[in-house]
């Protein structure tokens, strides 16, 4: 008896100090007059807050029905200690150098003061935890006693750091305390909400609140290097007002001269006429091809172009070349962009890339002409292809950015020159191709939906609502209906047209060539006609299980966004999740 009473009196003291953290943590968000540095610690204590709230939910502390498996004793000493951390005047002036000053008030104006600043990277958590939101107003509303509305003056911002270091450790102590599952849970939900933030994220200052958040922080809650890397795209993209949601904010770069919250966008070279051809080869034959610049070897993009819409394309490529230059992590598949070479007496714009280092003479295959030419390729090869495409098509899409091009053609691998299928295979995959940004306007957005080339075949990885005359606007989702194309082609190591000349038209591939050489439209199967097939369902489950069938369903079948939904990440999520699970 005497046991279970003080067991139930450490989980009684461990229920009050986590509402005292809630109560204290919403009180330090809406003090008042904290400026940019309040716009940081909000930030964090956003972020730390939903931490808190996760652990409490799985401790049982929401529903008042504590878990056995926790410590209590341990964890009512560590809510304790961030208690007095949060709300202790004297030790945040001694320990942290804030001053803090208050001023009592009822709780229910406090309540009104909580719900009217919901907003900025709080109101982005609030849409996607509303649970959470709704917990922490309950035990607000719940405490009867008197309110203190704080004032808060920073005299050091380092040790304003360390102030959200030491919250974000006690709260890391308290994730520790249940099985390393959960822990690793935790570290994968924690992951998740920062990269639908960033998603969510409608102005530059909110992405870039998120980013410092994440340079921050300790390393007990570092992020996968990947969230940070996107959220600085995401400011990038809006400065460039390419691909603008509806709700989003193009910042005027005038009104923004210093301005901490904007990101230091790169500067774009021109690299004029300076690029000469590589080995005795050819500049302009093909699409994409090698050449020289400063007497290294380089790899071009090229991008035709007609006279009379020279000036139109010029600011898309630009916009493009800065957003290429922006990829700083390796999750984006993405050689290093130099920038670009404007030829309009030729009629095209080239993007050029940098090749690894050394003195090796490099060759490329694209993805498709090595499914032409290997016959055979492992499993888990294959796999991790496909999961390491939809981790960059997710990263893309964090930022809003949208590749417009996807298909197995603009996937390369880079080897020795004369090097076997095997050694490009066996090498990193780099996504290239990308199509024209377009700009922010309604009128530039329908311009600029333009179909990337004119090969017909190269229409068998676009949505049927992204076809001919009619289409649509680009959509994610249409990047993700790509995305199942080129999965199914690593699923059955065949040419996409070939698959479909197996389980939907038998002379496609024939049709497609007159229709080519004739220059005529004609219709086009899609995923969703082929897989009316069951012969194709059984292959694709044969080769590689019912979860990589279900990847390319989710990815064919993406619903349109409804409005304000189009910074939701839910299906491209869900594909990674898949692959990353999926084991050979």
């Amino acid at each position: 008896m005497e046991i279970a009473a003080s067991a139930l009196q450490f989980t009684t003291m461990a229920v009050q100090a986590f509402r005292g953290c809630v109560v204290a943590i919403e009180l330090i968000r809406t003090a008042q007059h904290m400026g940019i540095d309040g716009d940081i610690i909000n930030t964090a204590l956003v972020f730390e807050e939903w931490r808190l709230l996760s652990w409490a939910q799985r401790a049982g502390l929401h529903d008042n029905t504590p878990r056995q498996t926790i410590n209590w004793p341990l964890a009512s000493v560590i809510l304790q200690q961030l208690v007095t951390l949060l709300s202790s005047a004297e030790v945040l002036q001694r320990r942290y150098s804030l001053r803090v000053t208050a001023e009592d008030t009822e709780a229910a104006e406090e309540t009104q003061a909580v719900e009217a600043k919901t907003r900025g990277v709080a109101k982005l958590l609030a849409r996607l935890k509303p649970e959470f939101s709704t917990v922490a107003g309950k035990i607000i509303q719940e405490n009867n006693s008197t309110f203190k509305r704080l004032r808060w003056a920073v005299l050091d911002k380092n040790k304003l750091k360390q102030f959200q270091t030491d919250i974000s450790e006690l709260i890391s102590k308290l994730e520790f305390l249940p099985d390393s599952a959960v822990q690793e849970e935790e570290r994968r939900l924690f992951n998740r909400l920062v990269r639908e933030a960033i998603s969510l994220s409608t102005t530059t200052a909110e992405a870039g609140q998120i980013k410092q958040m994440l340079d921050d922080a300790p390393q007990t809650r570092k992020v996968d290097k990947s969230i940070n890397a996107v959220a600085y795209l995401k400011q990038v993209r809006l400065v460039l007002g390419a691909d603008k949601r509806s709700d989003e904010v193009t910042p005027n770069l005038l009104n923004h001269v210093g301005d901490t919250a904007m990101p230091k966008m790169p500067k774009l070279p021109i690299l004029q006429r300076s690029l000469e051809p590589w080995s005795g080869g050819e500049l302009y034959v093909n699409s994409l091809g090698f050449g020289t610049y400063h007497n290294k070897q380089v790899l071009v993009q090229w991008k035709p172009v007609g006279a009379t819409q020279w000036d139109k394309y010029t600011k898309q490529i630009k916009r493009l070349a800065v957003f290429l230059m922006s990829l700083s992590d390796e999750s984006f598949l993405s050689l290093k962009c130099l920038g670009y070479l404007p030829l309009e007496a030729q009629g095209r714009h080239g993007i050029v890339y940098s090749l690894p280092e050394g003195d090796t003479d490099w060759d490329f295959r694209s993805l498709k002409q090595l499914i032409q030419s290997q016959p055979h390729v492992s499993l888990k090869r294959r796999l991790e292809l496909a999961q390491a495409l939809a981790n960059t098509l997710l990263q893309l899409h964090t930022a809003g950015w949208l590749h417009k091009n996807l298909r197995s053609d603009n996937i390369i691998f880079l080897a020795p020159r004369g090097s076997d299928d095997t050694v490009f295979l066996n090498s990193e995959p780099y996504v290239v191709g990308y199509e024209y940004a377009r700009s922010d306007t309604d009128d530039s957005a329908k311009a600029f939906t333009q179909l990337p080339d004119t090969e017909v075949e190269a229409d068998l990885y676009r949505h049927p609502q992204a076809r001919g005359s009619n289409r649509e606007t680009f959509q994610k989702r249409f990047d993700m209906y790509s995305l199942g194309c080129i999965a199914l082609e690593l699923v059955t190591w065949q040419p996409l047209v070939d698959v479909f000349s197996l389980y939907t038209k038998h002379d496609l591939k024939a049709v497609i060539g007159l229709a080519q050489a004739s220059n005529e439209a004609i219709a086009l199967p899609s995923l969703t006609d082929l897989f009316e097939s069951e012969d194709a369902i059984d292959i694709v489950t044969h080769q590689a299980g019912e979860s990589v069938l279900e990847v390319i369903r989710t990815c064919f079948s993406a619903e349109k966004a409804k409005e304000g939904e189009e910074g939701l990440l839910t299906d491209q999520t869900a594909v990674v999740e898949k692959l990353r699970w999926c084991r050979v």
